[in-house]
C-alpha cells in the first residue's frame, strides 16, 4: 500500500484483500473501520494504531502484545481475530464485524435479561482468566447487543478517548484503588456492579472525575435492591449482588467461577415451575352442643337428639315476628324472557337465510331464461376490512419490530437457526403461535408482509413472509 489519509487506510487494498470502507469509531489505541474481506466477501472490523500515537513506541509495542493476546482468546462473547499486520509503521489487526447498542442505552432490563447478559460477560471472562489472559475492560458501554440474546465484550470505540477513564472508574474495585494488586475477586467486583446497573438502570456511585469515582468505591455504600428497586422483591438476587460488590475483599465472592455458578442456580430457581401451595386440613369444629356426661365416665360424648325436620315451625321461637308469614317451600319460577329472545332471533336468521338464498336462485333463473336483469340485495357496507397483507385472519395479536437494525426472521426457534430475511424496524408483525423458549430466549411465530422485508435470503413469493423472531425485540402495536 503506498497511499493513507487522515481518516484511514483509504480505499486501496490492504495486503491484497481488505477493502476500508469507513471510519466506525476511534478506541484507547486504535482507529476502528468498517472493511471488506474481497477474498471471502464479507464485512470486517481493522483496527489500526491510531495516526497520533504512531511515534509513541511503547503504544505500539502496547497494542501489537494486545493483538496476540486477542489471537489467543476464544469465546462467543469475544470477537474472533482473523488476521494481523502492519500498514505504513502502524500495527492493525482484523476482526469479525459487528454492530450493535451498548448496554448502557438500554436502561433498566428485564431480569431474564440482565442475568443473560452477564452470564455472557462472565463466560468470556471466566475463558480469559483460565488462561491467564487479559480480558476487554468490564464496562456497560463495552458489552454490545448484537442480536437476539447475544452480546459481545469489546474495547469500546465509540465512547471517546478521553472519556474512558471515567468509564471505567465506576467498575474499579476499591482493593485496586488502594494500592493493592488485583485478585480473583477484583473481576467480580467489576461484574458485579455491571449486573447491578442491568437491573436497576444506574451507576451505585457517580462523581465528576475517574479518581473521585474511583474513591467513591472505598467509602460509599452502595444502595440496596430492595432500595433502589422495591417492587422487585428478589432477596436471593440481593444476596447475590452484596457478596458480589463487597468492600472487603474476604467478604466477596472469590472468583468469577463461583459468580457464574450463583447466577446459573438464580436462573435456575426463577426458571423453575411454580408449585401448587399445600393447604392444611381446617381444625375439625365440635360444635358447642356436644358435652361431656362427667368426668367420672368413660369419656363418650352425649349427642343431643336430631330436631325434627317436619316440626311446625315456630316463629317466635326463632326469633322472628309472630305476624311473619311462613317461608314458601314452592320452586321460584325462573325468568325464561332471555332464553324466548335467543330462540325468536335464532329463528328470525334462519328465516332471513332462507329467504335471501331463494331470492337469489329465483332471480338467477329469471336473468336466464327470460334475460331480464334483477338486483341483487347487497349487504351493507359498515367500512370493515381486513389487512391485505394477512391472508385468511388468523385471530393472532399485532407486533411491531422494536430494533434499528431490523429484526432477523428465522426458519426456527434458536441463536443457531437460518435467517431466512431481515424485518425492517417499526413494521407491523401477525403473531401465529404461542411463543416457546429455546436458548433462554422467547421465540414467536410471526407474518410479516413482503414490503418490510430488508434483507431477504432468496425472492419472496407472495405478499407476506412467515418464520420466527425473538419477542424480545417486538412489542405491542400502540392503540
Amino acid at each position: 500500500m503506498t497511499h493513507e489519509s487522515d481518516t484511514g487506510p483509504g480505499s486501496p487494498l490492504v495486503l491484497g484483500r481488505y477493502r476500508v470502507q469507513e471510519q466506525v469509531g476511534v478506541g484507547r489505541l486504535t482507529s476502528v473501520y468498517r472493511a471488506t474481506d474481497e477474498r471471502l466477501q464479507r464485512y470486517v472490523l481493522m483496527h489500526v494504531l491510531r495516526k497520533d500515537l504512531v511515534d509513541q513506541e511503547h503504544l505500539r509495542e502496547r497494542l501489537i502484545a494486545e493483538i496476540s493476546v486477542s489471537a489467543q482468546r476464544s469465546h462467543p462473547a469475544l470477537l474472533e481475530v482473523f488476521d494481523s499486520g502492519e500498514i505504513n509503521n502502524r500495527p492493525f489487526m482484523v476482526t469479525e464485524y459487528v454492530q450493535g447498542r451498548p448496554l448502557s442505552d438500554l436502561g433498566v432490563l428485564a431480569l431474564e435479561d440482565a442475568l443473560l447478559f452477564t452470564r455472557q460477560v462472565i463466560g468470556a471472562t471466566t475463558a480469559c482468566v483460565a488462561r491467564r489472559l487479559p480480558h476487554p475492560p468490564i464496562s456497560s458501554k463495552n458489552v454490545l447487543l448484537i442480536g437476539e440474546g447475544q452480546v459481545k465484550l469489546v474495547e469500546n470505540w465509540h465512547l471517546p478517548p478521553a472519556e474512558v477513564a471515567l468509564d471505567l472508574a465506576h467498575y474499579r474495585a476499591p482493593e485496586l484503588t488502594s494500592g493493592e494488586a488485583a485478585n480473583s475477586s477484583s473481576v467480580v467486583y467489576s461484574l458485579g456492579i455491571l449486573l447491578y446497573e442491568l437491573v436497576t438502570g444506574t451507576r451505585p456511585v457517580s462523581g465528576s472525575d475517574a479518581q473521585m469515582v474511583a474513591q467513591e468505591h472505598q467509602y460509599a455504600r452502595i444502595p440496596p435492591l430492595s432500595q433502589v428497586r422495591p417492587l422487585l422483591y428478589l432477596p436471593t438476587l440481593e444476596s447475590l449482588l452484596a457478596r458480589a460488590t463487597a468492600r472487603l475483599v474476604e467478604q466477596r465472592i472469590p472468583d468469577v467461577i463461583l459468580l457464574g455458578e450463583e447466577i446459573d442456580l438464580l436462573w435456575r430457581n426463577l426458571s423453575t415451575d411454580t408449585q401448587r401451595l399445600t393447604i392444611p386440613p381446617s381444625p375439625r369444629i365440635v360444635p358447642a352442643s356436644f358435652r361431656r356426661v362427667s368426668q367420672a365416665t368413660t369419656g363418650v360424648l352425649s349427642v343431643p337428639p336430631m330436631p325434627d325436620p317436619f316440626a311446625q315451625y315456630d316463629p317466635e321461637a326463632a326469633g322472628a315476628s309472630p305476624w311473619s308469614p311462613p317461608a314458601s317451600h314452592e320452586p321460584i319460577p325462573q325468568p325464561s324472557l332471555l332464553r324466548n329472545c335467543i330462540g325468536w332471533l335464532i329463528t328470525i336468521i334462519v328465516l332471513l337465510g332462507i329467504a335471501f338464498g331463494s331470492y337469489t336462485v329465483a332471480s338467477l333463473a329469471v336473468e336466464r331464461v327470460f334475460a331480464i336483469k334483477i338486483p341483487q340485495p347487497k349487504l351493507p357496507d359498515l367500512g370493515l376490512s381486513w389487512p391485505e397483507w394477512l391472508p385468511g385472519f388468523d385471530g393472532g395479536e399485532v407486533l411491531m419490530v422494536n430494533i434499528n437494525e431490523g429484526l432477523n426472521l428465522r426458519d426456527a426457534p434458536g441463536l443457531s437457526t437460518r435467517v431466512i430475511a431481515v424485518i425492517r424496524n417499526e413494521a407491523r408483525v401477525r403473531q401465529m403461535e404461542d411463543p416457546q423458549v429455546v436458548d433462554n430466549v422467547e421465540w414467536v411465530r410471526v407474518r410479516a408482509r413482503a414490503e418490510d422485508v430488508q434483507s431477504a435470503e432468496a425472492a419472496i413469493q407472495g405478499k407476506t413472509i412467515e418464520g420466527w423472531m425473538s419477542l424480545r425485540f417486538l412489542k405491542p402495536e400502540p392503540e
